[in-house]
């Protein structure tokens, strides 16, 4: 049985994909699989935008970072449906990384001041992803649905489809004529896409569990419906775990 659709996420699609075919980015009648593929994007880069706007009050040094996992999203349906798999990814990755850095940087404002008065500062990215590992609540959440372990791994794919696998991928040529759309490569930045939102969604929901127990029924439906099963019966555990 199909899921029923939300009604906000329903009428945003309309909107977006109206605005998609003025812009002769997708065209006036487009296929089945085309409109499917665009549906599923959207939902997910949906639910990662809407942290943007239910996470109020948060200091700087955390919500820049959901302010670009928002724009990051917002970005990636075009893309896609422009034939630009390589950008997706990028923007893809992105998400992953500022998602770790929200969670770094709201535990670290001093290491966030540094990093924004000494340019040559940062922490890498297998920092971050080291200090998500040892994260008291994330570390209990992990054993019930690996989310750090599925981005780390998703991130390494997508690096490698960034940078090319082959000598060949980097010829101008290829890479030009690759810039087109078509179901099958959508298939496969759909599939990133929404493995990345799946964890990304899940980190978000349990560093976030009390303000996200306290958003609209609508909203909390929105993105848990971009997890698994067992990342949704997590989450709800997650609710009775102590503030750290």
């Amino acid at each position: 049985m199909a899921k029923r659709a939300i009604p906000s996420v329903a009428d945003d699609f309309a909107s977006v994909l109206s605005f998609l075919k003025g812009r002769s980015i997708v065209p006036h009648s487009p296929s089945t699989a085309l409109v499917e593929n665009a549906k599923r994007i959207h939902l997910v880069t949906y639910s990662l935008i809407l942290w943007r706007f239910r996470l109020q009050g948060l200091p700087n040094h955390g919500k820049v970072f959901v302010e670009e996992i928002a724009s990051d999203a917002l970005q990636i349906l075009p893309q896609i449906l422009m034939g630009y798999g390589k950008t997706a990814k990028l923007l893809t990755r992105g998400i992953v990384e500022n998602v770790l850095r929200h969670v770094y940087f709201s535990d670290h404002p001093v290491e966030f001041e540094r990093m924004n008065r000494e340019p040559k500062w940062y922490v890498g990215v297998s920092d971050l992803f080291d200090y998500a590992k040892i994260h008291p609540i994330l570390l209990r959440t992990e054993k019930a649905f690996d989310a750090i372990n599925r981005l780390s791994t998703l991130h390494n794919e997508l690096s490698a489809g960034i940078h090319g696998r082959q000598v060949r991928d980097l010829e101008m040529r290829v890479a030009l004529n690759k810039i087109a759309y078509s179901d099958q490569a959508a298939n496969k930045e759909v599939r990133l896409i929404e493995s990345c939102a799946a964890s990304a969604n899940f980190l978000l929901a349990v560093f976030h569990r009390k303000r996200m127990a306290s958003f609209g029924q609508e909203d909390r439906r929105i993105i848990l419906r971009t997890m698994p099963a067992r990342a949704r019966q997590a989450w709800n555990e997650s609710l009775l775990l102590q503030e750290v």
